[in-house]
C-alpha cells in the first residue's frame, strides 16, 4: 500500500489539473473531470485524495462557482474511497477526511445544498473504511463539535441506509449521544430527526433478520429506545408541523417492534390517540400513518395473546373505516397508486382485528352502518365487508340474517358508488352460501335492477357527472356538490351496469345452490318494463339454469297452481317477441332472447318445439351473418312476424291464440313512450288477430290497438295502419268500418277544425290522425284479397274520402296520404297479376292528389337547392314519384298533358344536392323507373313511342350537360334506361317502326360523344353505353330514302359490334386507357354514321367542345378531328365553311389554352383532309375581321387567330403551303404603306396600319417561332452570325443603365423569337423572368451558357461556325464580350464530343486564355477544360492537368475552387501515366487547401485527394504514401467535422485511402458502415480502433501521426480540436513504446491541461479532461515531466 507521505508524482500534476477542472463553469467539462479521475480511483487513490485535499486547501470557502467545484471535489473523494479496498487507508488519512468533511459540512450554510451532501457522502465513504474510527470523531463532534448536529444525523442516517450491518453495533453510541439533543432542537430540524430515527430502527431490523441471535436489545438500549420512544409519543408526535408528525409516525411504526411489549402497553392509550390525530394534519398524505397503525396492531394484536380488549381500537375502527370509501374513487390527479396502497392498509388493520375479535367487529360494522348519516361511512362499511366475508366467514356464519337484515337496507341508496358495493357484496354474501331462503329474492332484484339500467340513464347520469365537474369550480360548487354526489358518485352507470351483468352471470352458471331462489323467479323479471335493460342478461342466466337443469335430467316446468305471480308462457313469447324488433340492442339482445325461447321451448305445447327448433337456428344465423351496413330492419321484423303465424299455426288452438292476444293487447303499458316496440307490437297483434275467428273479439281488440297507438308518431303511425292491414286480410269489413267510424268522428268536428287554424298544435294532431286513417286505409286495401277490394277503392275514391285527406300540413302527413295512394294503386296492379284485372276510373284524380302533394312540397325544395335539404321533404318527393310511377301503370293510358305536368314537377329533382345520398340516390332511382314506365305506357304505334323518346331525351339535354358531376350522371343512367326500354320495343316485333331520321342521329350522336370523355367514369361508361344503344336501335329501324346495301349494314354491324364489345372489356375507371378507348368510339361511330348525319353531327361541333366540362370538351375536340380524319374526304365545297366557321367559334369560345389549341390542330386536320387554301383564307380573314376591331400592334398578347397560325406553322404537312401562302400575301401588298425611300429624319414618321398585311406578318412571326422549314432553310445561311450578335449583345450591354426600353423588347423579342424557333425554350424562359434585370452581373453568364448548351443540342453541326466566331473575341479589350465569348465557348466543351477538330481548338483557345484578366473569365475557362468528353479526355489530360495545377492555387478562390471541383473528374477518365507527373505537386497543394475557411473548399479538397489515390502506383507509391501518412490524422480528425459535406468527403476519401496502406485492419474498419448513423460516426469507438491498428501496423509512422494531431490542437474549429484530443488521447493510451511516451506524452499532458484551464471551448476542455483520464488510467508519464511543467500549467 502506497505511503501517505509519498511525493508527488507525475500522476498528481494531472490528477491536479482535472480536479481544477472540477471548477469549469460547464457541466460536460465538470462531468468528464468526474468521470476521469473515479476511473483511476483504484490505482491513484491516494494521488487523487491528495489532489483533492491541496485543491480543497487552495480553494477558498465562498459561494458562487467555488461552492460547486467543492462539491464536485468531495463526491470525486467520496466515490474514490468507496472503490478502495477495506483498510487501505490509514487512521490518520482516514481522521484527515473525517475533519475535512466536518469543516466543510461547518462551511456549508445550506443543510439541503448539493455541497452538504457531498461532504455527507465523503463522510459515510469514511465510515465503511473504518466505522470504529470515524464514529468515534462523530462522537466527539456530536458532544460538543463545531459541525451542525443535523448533518452529523443525516450522514449517520445514510451510513444506516447504506451498511446496516456495520452501523447497528455503534447504534448505542449514538443514541446515546443524539438523545440528549433532541430536547433542544429547533422545530424545522426534528423532521430530519425522525427520519433518521425511522432509518436507524430499520437498520436494527434488519440487523437482527441477518444476525438473528446477536445481542441487540440490552437494557441500556431499550433504556435508550425507550427514551426516544417517550419523547416522540409525549412531544413530537403532537407538534403543529404535518411534517413534523408523519416524520415522526414513521420512526414509531419502525420502532414497534423493538419497544419493550409491557412499556408499548402501558403507552397504548396515549399512543393510539396520538397516531390518530395525525390524520388531521395532513389529510392528502395518509398512507405513513395507516402504515404505522398496521405495524401496530401487527405487535399489540398477536396470535391468540391481544394486548388489548376491542374498545381500546374502536377508535382506530372510526378514524380508518371512512377511509375505505376513497378507494372506489377515480381519481384524475396521479394518486390512485396512493390511495390503493392506503386502502390496502386500511383492509390489513380490519383483517388483524377481524381475525382477534370477529364478533365484536361484526357488530360494530353492521352498527356504523346503520347509525352512517354519510354516505362515505356506509360506503366503507360495505368496502370492508367484502373484503372480510371470505376471510372470517366461518366465524360469522351465525350472523348471516343479522347481516342480510342490514344489507336489505341500504337496496334503495340512489348513489352508484353505494350499489356497486353492495352488487359485489351480494356476489360474495352468495359465494359463502349467505343466500338462501325465498326471501333472499330481493338481492337478486336489486342485481336485476342495477343490470337494467338503460342508456338513457346512462347518458343523463354522464350529463349530471359533467355538471359536477363545471360546477365544482363555479361559485355555487359547494351547494351543488354534495346533492350531486349523493346521484352520481363516481362509479358510471356503465360501469355499474356491467358489473351487475357478470355477476348475475357468475350466479347463474357457477352457483349451483343459486338454483332454487333464480328458477321461475327469473321468468317473473322478464315482464315489468323497469327490468327491460336487463333481459338480455336475464335470458342468459335461464338458459343457464336450464342447460344445468337437462345436464341433471330434471324436468323444466312452472307449477301455475302454486305460482300464480309467474307469468304464463303466452305472455313471456309475447313480451320477448316484441324486444326482438331491437336486434342490436346491449349485450346482443336478440341472440339472447332466441337462444332463451328455444331453451323454454318445453313450456310450450309440444307442436311448437320443432317448429322452433327449425326456424331460431336461421333467426340467430342472419344476426350473425349481417353486418351494420348491410342490415336489412325490414327483412328481420318480416322474419320475426313470420316465426310468430307459424307458431300460432302449429299451435292451432283458438282459445290458446285469444290468450295470445289478450297477453299482446295487455303488453302497451309496457311500451309507454317506446314507439319503436310499440308499432311492432301493433303488427305481431295484427297477426295474431288475423288467426282469430270471431269478429267482436277482433272489433274489440282492434278499437284497443287504435286507443294505444300513439298517431302522433311516425313509426307508432305506421305500425298501426300495418296491423291493421294485417287484421284486414281476415276482417277487411270490420276494420273498414272502424276507420269509417273514426273519419266521421272527426269529420264531425267542425268547430275544431275551423279552430285549428288559429291553433298550430291542434292542427297537428288533425293531421296525424289524417295521417294515420289514410296509412290504414292503404294498408288494408294491401292486405284485402284481390276479389273484394274494386268496389271498395271505387267508393274510397268516388265518394272523396281520399279528397278530404288531402288538407295536411305537415311533411309526415302528407308522406302518410301519398303512401296510402300508392298502396291503392298497388292493390289494383296486384289483383290484374292474381287474375282480377280491372281499371282505375279515379285515376287522373288520384294523380292530380298526388301532384298537388308534391307541387306544395316542391315549393321548400326550390328554396332550398343550395343547401342540404331536410331528409322529411326528400322522403316525400320519393314517395310521390313512387305513387305516380304506380297510377301510371294502371289503366288507362296516361295523357300528354298529364306527363308535361309530372315531368315539370319530378325533372327539377335531378339537381338534388348530393347529400343526403341514400334518400337522393333513392329519389333519382325511381324518377328513372318513372320516366321509363311513363315511355311504356305511350302508345302501341312506333311513332308515338319515338316522339316519346325524343320528347324525354330533349327534356334531360339540359341535365346532361350540367357543370355538375352527380347531374350529369343522373341524367346518364336515366337516358341509358330510357334507350334501353325503347330498344325492347323496338325489337319486340311491333309492325310499326319508326324511320332512322327520326332518332336525329347526328345532333344526339353529338350530345352525347364528348360526355365518353367525362371526368366520372360511370358517366364514360354509361355515355358509350348510350351511343351504342342508338345505334343499335337505328339499325332496326327503316330508312327514309331506302333500304342500304346488304354490305353497308354488315359493316355497320360489325362496327356495332366492335363497339359492345369495347365497352364490355374497357377498363372504364382508368384514366391512362381513356385516349385510345375514345378513339376506337369515334372509329366506330364514323361508321355508322350516314352522310348526312356526319354534315349534321359536324355542324353542331361547335356545342360539343365548348362544353362546360374541360375534359369533355376536349374529348369533343378530340373525337371531330377522328372524324374528320377519318372521312373529310367526302366533304363537299360549300360544307368546309361552315364547318371551319363553326370550329374557329368553337375556338374563340374556349378560354382554356390547351383546349384552344387541340380545336386549332382540329382546323389543320380540316385543311389537310380538303382543300387547304380555303380554310386558311378563312382564318386570314377572320384575322382581319378581329384587326379592323382592336389596334394590334398596341395588342401583342396571344389571341385564337395567332394561336391559329402556330398550329399551321407547327403542323408538319401544312408548315410550308401557310408560309408559302404568307409569302404570297406579303408578295402582294407591303406590309407599311408608304414604307419605301424614308431618310433617317423620317423614320418614325407614322404609317397608316394596312390590316390584311399585318396579319401576314404576325402569322410569318409566329412561324420564325415554332420553326417552320420555309424559315429554317432561309435563316440557316446566316444562323450562326445571327446567334453569336445576339449573344454577344447581351455581353456587350451589360452593365449599361438607360437602355431603351422598346428597344429592349425589341431585342428581348426578336431573341425569344429565335430561341423558339431553334427550340431552345429554356432561355425563353430565362427572359420572360427577368426583362429589366437581364444584365444582371451573375446571371446573365448562366443565360449565356444554357443558350449555348441549346443550340449545341438542337443543332450541333452549326457549333464549328459559331466557334470560329467567338475564338477572335476573347482578344476583344470588352471583358463581357470575353465573359459572354468564355461562358458559351465553356459549355461546347461539354457538347464537342464526335468533333475533334472544334474540340482542339476549344481546348487550345481556353488553355491560352487561361491568364486572363478577369478571373470570372480564368474560372470560366478551367470549368470548360474539366468537361471535356470521356472520350477524348486521354488525349487533353496533360494539358488540363496543367491548368488545373496552374490554377489550383490562384489568388481568387472562386477559381481555386473550380480547379479543385475538377480536378476528381479529370482523374476519373485519364490514365495512370498522365497523372504520375503530378501526383506529388496536386498532393502538396492540396494540403494547402485543407485548412481553408471554405467549407465547400475543405470538403472538395479532401474529396479530390481521393480520388487522386487511385493512381498512386508503381514508382509513386512510396512518395504517395509519404504523403497519406502525414494526411492521414487530418482526414481522420474530419471525419467528425462540423460540416456534413466534410464529413463524408472524409470518410470517402478514408475508404479509398485505406487499401494502398496495405493493412488488412483498417481496410475492415473503412468498411464498417454500420457504425454510422446520420452520417457521422460512432466517432470514439472509430479513433480507438484506428488508432489501435495504426500502432500495431505503423509503428515507424507514430511520430508523424502525433505531430499532425498535435498541430491540429490549434485548429480554428472546437470539433476538430476536440477530435484531436481524442486521437492523441486513444493513440497515447495504447502505446507500448517508452521512447515515443517519453516525448509526447509530457507534451501532450501539457497541452492538455492547458486546454482545460484556458480553452474557450467547453467541447475542447471537457474532451481535455476526458483525455486526461485516458492516459492517467494507462500510462505512467515520463520522467522528464518535472515541476517545471507544473508550474508552467498551474
Amino acid at each position: 500500500m502506497a505511503s501517505d507521505e509519498e511525493p508527488a508524482s507525475h500522476q498528481s500534476v494531472v490528477i491536479q489539473a482535472l480536479v481544477g477542472a472540477l471548477s469549469d463553469s460547464s457541466d460536460a467539462v465538470r462531468e468528464a473531470a468526474t468521470i476521469s479521475l473515479c476511473k483511476d480511483a483504484r490505482g491513484s487513490a491516494h494521488v487523487i485524495l491528495d489532489c483533492c485535499l491541496t485543491s480543497l486547501r487552495t480553494v477558498k470557502r465562498r459561494g458562487g462557482q467555488v461552492a460547486v467545484h467543492r462539491s464536485s471535489v468531495l463526491n470525486v473523494m467520496a466515490r474514490t474511497i468507496r472503490d478502495m479496498e477495506r483498510m487501505q487507508l490509514s487512521e490518520d488519512k482516514i481522521k484527515s477526511m473525517v475533519k475535512i468533511s466536518f469543516a466543510e459540512m461547518t462551511s456549508c450554510k445550506d443543510l439541503d445544498s448539493s455541497w452538504e451532501h457531498a461532504a455527507s457522502s465523503l463522510l459515510v465513504a469514511v465510515c465503511c473504511q473504518m466505522p470504529s474510527l470515524v464514529m468515534e470523531e462523530i462522537f466527539l463532534q456530536l458532544v460538543g463539535g463545531s459541525v451542525p448536529v443535523l448533518a452529523l444525523v443525516q450522514a449517520l442516517a445514510e451510513f444506516s441506509t447504506i451498511d446496516a450491518v456495520q452501523f447497528v453495533p455503534h447504534m448505542k453510541g449514538v443514541l446515546s449521544r443524539v438523545l440528549p439533543l433532541l430536547g433542544g432542537i429547533k422545530d424545522a430540524q426534528k423532521k430530519t430527526f425522525a427520519d433518521a430515527f425511522a432509518c436507524w430502527s430499520a437498520g436494527m431490523i434488519v440487523y437482527v433478520e441477518k444476525y438473528p441471535s446477536a445481542p441487540y436489545l440490552g437494557p441500556d438500549m431499550q433504556a435508550l429506545l425507550h427514551s426516544a420512544f417517550d419523547l416522540f409519543l409525549g412531544r413530537w408526535l403532537l407538534a403543529r408541523d404535518a411534517k413534523v408528525s408523519l416524520a415522526t409516525v414513521e420512526a414509531l411504526a419502525q420502532m414497534f417492534p423493538l419497544i419493550n411489549k409491557i412499556q408499548l402497553k402501558s403507552a397504548l392509550p396515549k399512543l393510539v390517540p396520538s397516531i390518530l390525530s395525525v390524520y388531521k394534519k395532513d389529510s392528502s398524505n395518509c398512507f405513513p400513518v395507516t402504515h404505522a397503525l398496521h405495524m401496530l396492531l401487527e405487535v399489540v394484536l398477536p396470535s391468540g395473546q391481544p394486548m388489548l380488549e376491542f374498545q381500546a381500537v374502536v377508535s382506530i375502527l372510526n378514524t380508518i373505516l371512512p377511509m375505505a370509501s376513497i378507494y372506489s374513487r377515480k381519481e384524475r390527479n396521479g394518486e390512485a397508486s396512493a390511495i390503493l396502497k392506503n386502502f390496502n392498509e386500511v383492509a390489513t388493520c380490519f383483517v388483524i382485528i377481524g381475525t382477534a375479535f370477529p364478533e365484536d367487529l361484526f357488530n360494530y360494522l353492521l352498527s356504523q352502518r346503520l347509525n352512517a348519516k354519510e354516505m362515505e361511512a356506509s360506503l366503507g362499511v360495505f368496502l370492508i365487508l367484502k373484503h372480510l366475508l371470505p376471510r372470517l366467514a366461518t366465524s360469522w356464519n351465525g350472523k348471516r340474517s343479522t347481516l342480510l337484515e342490514a344489507v336489505k337496507v341500504s337496496l334503495q341508496e340512489p348513489n352508484l358508488n353505494l350499489r356497486k358495493a353492495l352488487a359485489e357484496l351480494v356476489a360474495i354474501m352468495s359465494a359463502v352460501g349467505f343466500l338462501q331462503q325465498d326471501n333472499d329474492r330481493i338481492f337478486l332484484e336489486f342485481l336485476v335492477k342495477q343490470s337494467a339500467i338503460t342508456d338513457s340513464e346512462v347518458k343523463i347520469l354522464h350529463s349530471q357527472q359533467e355538471a359536477l365537474e363545471i360546477a365544482l369550480g363555479t361559485r355555487n360548487a359547494e351547494i351543488h356538490q354534495n346533492h350531486l354526489r349523493l346521484k352520481v358518485g363516481f362509479v358510471s352507470p356503465s360501469e355499474l351496469r356491467v358489473v351487475s351483468d357478470k355477476i348475475l352471470y357468475l350466479l347463474a352458471s357457477t352457483t349451483p345452490h343459486m338454483e332454487e331462489l333464480m328458477w321461475p323467479f327469473l321468468l317473473k323479471v322478464l315482464i315489468p318494463p323497469c327490468f327491460t335493460g336487463a333481459i338480455a342478461t336475464l335470458c342468459k342466466c335461464i338458459c343457464e339454469i336450464i342447460k344445468r337443469k337437462n345436464g341433471k335430467g330434471e324436468p323444466v316446468y312452472v307449477d301455475y297452481r302454486l305460482q300464480p305471480d309467474v307469468p304464463r308462457p303466452e305472455e313471456v313469447l309475447g313480451r320477448l317477441i316484441v324486444l326482438l324488433q331491437n336486434p342490436h340492442a346491449r349485450n346482443h339482445l336478440a341472440a339472447s332472447i332466441l337462444t332463451a325461447l328455444l331453451n323454454m321451448s318445453s313450456l310450450f305445447p309440444t307442436a311448437v318445439q320443432l317448429l322452433w327448433e327449425d326456424e331460431i337456428p336461421k333467426l340467430k344465423a342472419y344476426i350473425s351473418d349481417s353486418e351494420d351496413d348491410s342490415w336489412q330492419q325490414e327483412t328481420w321484423e318480416e322474419m320475426i312476424l313470420h316465426l310468430l303465424s307459424e307458431s300460432v299455426d302449429v299451435i292451432s288452438s283458438s282459445e290458446w291464440t285469444m290468450s295470445m292476444a289478450n297477453a299482446l293487447s295487455g303488453h302497451y303499458c309496457l311500451y309507454e313512450g317506446d314507439n319503436q316496440h310499440c308499432a311492432f307490437l301493433h303488427r305481431c297483434l295484427g297477426v295474431v288477430l288475423s288467426k282469430v275467428d270471431n269478429r267482436s273479439f277482433v272489433r274489440e281488440k282492434i278499437a284497443t290497438m287504435y286507443r294505444q297507438s300513439n298517431v302522433a308518431d311516425t313509426a307508432n303511425r305506421l305500425g298501426l295502419a300495418m296491423g291493421m292491414g294485417l287484421v284486414a286480410a281476415s276482417h277487411l269489413d270490420t276494420v273498414l268500418e272502424k276507420l269509417k267510424d273514426v273519419l266521421e268522428k272527426e269529420s264531425r268536428r267542425t268547430i275544431t277544425r275551423f279552430l285549428a287554424s288559429f291553433f298550430a298544435q291542434r292542427e297537428k294532431d288533425v293531421d296525424n290522425i289524417y295521417a294515420a286513417l289514410a296509412l290504414m286505409y292503404g294498408y288494408a286495401a294491401s292486405y284485402a284479397p284481390s276479389t273484394v277490394i274494386e268496389a271498395r277503392i271505387d267508393k274510397l275514391v268516388g265518394t272523396n274520402v281520399l279528397s278530404r285527406l288531402l288538407d295536411v300540413k305537415s311533411a309526415a302527413a302528407k308522406q302518410a296520404v301519398i303512401t296510402a295512394i300508392n298502396l291503392l294503386g298497388q292493390a289494383v296492379i296486384k289483383a290484374g297479376a292474381h287474375g282480377v284485372p280491372f281499371p282505375l276510373k279515379r285515376r287522373d284524380t288520384m294523380l292530380d292528389y298526388v301532384m298537388t302533394l308534391m307541387v306544395s312540397q316542391t315549393s321548400s325544395y326550390v328554396l332550398a337547392t343550395q343547401s342540404l335539404l331536410e331528409a322529411d321533404s326528400l322522403r316525400t318527393q320519393n314517395l310521390a314519384i313512387n305513387a305516380c310511377t304506380t297510377l301510371v301503370s294502371v289503366e288507362p293510358k296516361l295523357t300528354s298533358a298529364s306527363r308535361d305536368r309530372i315531368l315539370e314537377a319530378t325533372l327539377r329533382f335531378y339537381t338534388l344536392p348530393a347529400e343526403p345520398a341514400p334518400v337522393v340516390d333513392s329519389v333519382l332511382s325511381d324518377l328513372t323507373n318513372l320516366l321509363c314506365v311513363i315511355l311504356r305506357t305511350s302508345g302501341e304505334d312506333g311513332k308515338s313511342r319515338a316522339d316519346q323518346v325524343h320528347h324525354l331525351l330533349n327534356s334531360l339535354d339540359q341535365y346532361i350537360s350540367s357543370q355538375v358531376d352527380h347531374h350529369r350522371e343522373r341524367a346518364c343512367m336515366s337516358v341509358l334506361a330510357l334507350l334501353r326500354e325503347f330498344r325492347t320495343f323496338c325489337t319486340a316485333g311491333t309492325p310499326l317502326l319508326p324511320s332512322r331520321d327520326a332518332l336525329i342521329l347526328g345532333k344526339r350522336v353529338m350530345m352525347y360523344l364528348p360526355r365518353c370523355a367525362d371526368v366520372s367514369s360511370l358517366i364514360r361508361k354509361s355515355s358509350a353505353q348510350i351511343i351504342d344503344l342508338l345505334f343499335s336501335i337505328a339499325l332496326t329501324l327503316p330508312k327514309l330514302g331506302g333500304s342500304s346495301s346488304m354490305e353497308s349494314r354488315q359493316v355497320s354491324f360489325g362496327a356495332l359490334s366492335s363497339l359492345e364489345e369495347l365497352i364490355a372489356v374497357s377498363k372504364w375507371d382508368s384514366t391512362a386507357e381513356l385516349a385510345g378507348t375514345l378513339q376506337q368510339i369515334v372509329g366506330a361511330v364514323s361508321i355508322l354514321l350516314t352522310n348526312d348525319e356526319y354534315v349534321s353531327a359536324l355542324q353542331y361541333c361547335n356545342t360539343a367542345i365548348c362544353d362546360i366540362i374541360p375534359q369533355c370538351g376536349e374529348g369533343a375536340t378530340f373525337a371531330v378531328k377522328q372524324l374528320i380524319l377519318e372521312r373529310g374526304n367526302q366533304l363537299g365545297e360549300r360544307d368546309i365553311p361552315t364547318i371551319t366557321q363553326s370550329l374557329f367559334k368553337a375556338a374563340t369560345s374556349v378560354a382554356e389554352v390547351g383546349r384552344r389549341q387541340k380545336v386549332l390542330e382540329t382546323v389543320c386536320s380540316l385543311a389537310q383532309e380538303t382543300q387547304s387554301r380555303i380554310v386558311m383564307s378563312e382564318l386570314l380573314a377572320a384575322a382581319v375581321r378581329e384587326a379592323q376591331v382592336k389596334d394590334s400592334l398596341k395588342h401583342k398578347g396571344s389571341w385564337p387567330i395567332d394561336e391559329a397560325f402556330k398550329a399551321f406553322a407547327n403542323h408538319v404537312d401544312l408548315a410550308l403551303p401557310f408560309l408559302d401562302y404568307l409569302v404570297s400575301v406579303l408578295d402582294q401588298t407591303p406590309v407599311l404603306k408608304d414604307d419605301t425611300d424614308k431618310n433617317e429624319q423620317s423614320s418614325h414618321a407614322p404609317h397608316t396600319i394596312d390590316y390584311f398585311p399585318i396579319a401576314a406578318v404576325r402569322a410569318l412571326t409566329t412561324a420564325f417561332r415554332v420553326g417552320g422549314d420555309p424559315i429554317r432553310k432561309a435563316l440557316e445561311q446566316r444562323y450562326a452570325t445571327v446567334f453569336c450578335a445576339l449573344l454577344l449583345q447581351i455581353g456587350g450591354s451589360h452593365g449599361t443603365t438607360g437602355l431603351d426600353k422598346q428597344a429592349s423588347r425589341d431585342i428581348i423579342l426578336a431573341f425569344k423569337t429565335f430561341c423558339r424557333f431553334v427550340g431552345d425554350l429554356d432561355m425563353e424562359n430565362v427572359v420572360d423572368s427577368s426583362i429589366d434585370e437581364l444584365l444582371t452581373e451573375g446571371y446573365w453568364i448562366k443565360a449565356v451558357g444554357k443558350i449555348a448548351h441549346c443550340v449545341a443540342l438542337t443543332h450541333p453541326k452549326k457549333v464549328g461556325a459559331i466557334c470560329n466566331l467567338l475564338w477572335p473575341v476573347l482578344k476583344r479589350d470588352y471583358v463581357f464580350q470575353r465573359i459572354a465569348a468564355a461562358a458559351a465557348l465553356s459549355e461546347y466543351v461539354k457538347t464537342s464530343r464526335g468533333t475533334a477538330d472544334v474540340l482542339e481548338q476549344l481546348v487550345g483557345v481556353l488553355s491560352r486564355h487561361i491568364g486572363d484578366e478577369s478571373p470570372v473569365v480564368r474560372r470560366l475557362c478551367v470549368e470548360g477544360l474539366v468537361q471535356v468528353p470521356h472520350d477524348d479526355m486521354a488525349q487533353y489530360a496533360p494539358q488540363v492537368l496543367g491548368v488545373i495545377v496552374t490554377l489550383i492555387d490562384d489568388d481568387v478562390e472562386s477559381v481555386s475552387y473550380a480547379a479543385v471541383q475538377g480536378l476528381p473528374l479529370v482523374l476519373e477518365i485519364t490514365t495512370e501515366e498522365t497523372v504520375v507527373p503530378v501526383l506529388l505537386n496536386l498532393c502538396v497543394r492540396l494540403r494547402s487547401l485543407q485548412t481553408r475557411e471554405s467549407v465547400h473548399m475543405r470538403a472538395a479538397s479532401f474529396g479530390a485527394l481521393g480520388t487522386l489515390s487511385a493512381f498512386a502506383t508503381g514508382s509513386q507509391l512510396d512518395a504517395f504514401l509519404e504523403q497519406m501518412h502525414s494526411i492521414l490524422p487530418r482526414v481522420l480528425l474530419h471525419i467528425n467535422d462540423e460540416d456534413s459535406s466534410v464529413r463524408q468527403a472524409c470518410k470517402t476519401t478514408f475508404k479509398r485511402i485505406a487499401p494502398l496502406l496495405q493493412a488488412e485492419e483498417l481496410k475492415h474498419v473503412a468498411r464498417l458502415d454500420c457504425k454510422e448513423s446520420d452520417n457521422r460516426l460512432y466517432y470514439d469507438a472509430f479513433l480507438k480502433e484506428i488508432t489501435r491498428h495504426l500502432i500495431t501496423r505503423f509503428s515507424d509512422r507514430l511520430d508523424t501521426y502525433l505531430s499532425c494531431a498535435i498541430q491540429a490542437f490549434d485548429s480554428p474549429w472546437p470539433r476538430v480540436q476536440a477530435n484531436a484530443v481524442s486521437f492523441v488521447a486513444f493513440m497515447l493510451s495504447q502505446l507500448e513504446d517508452q521512447r515515443s511516451s517519453s516525448i509526447y506524452v509530457p507534451q501532450v499532458v501539457t497541452l492538455l491541461m492547458r486546454a482545460v484551464e484556458n480553452s474557450p471551448s467547453q467541447i475542447v476542455r471537457a474532451r481535455s479532461a476526458w483525455a486526461l483520464g485516458v492516459l492517467l488510467e494507462q500510462l505512467k508519464l515520463s520522467s522528464s515531466f518535472s515541476g517545471d511543467v507544473l508550474a508552467g500549467c498551474t
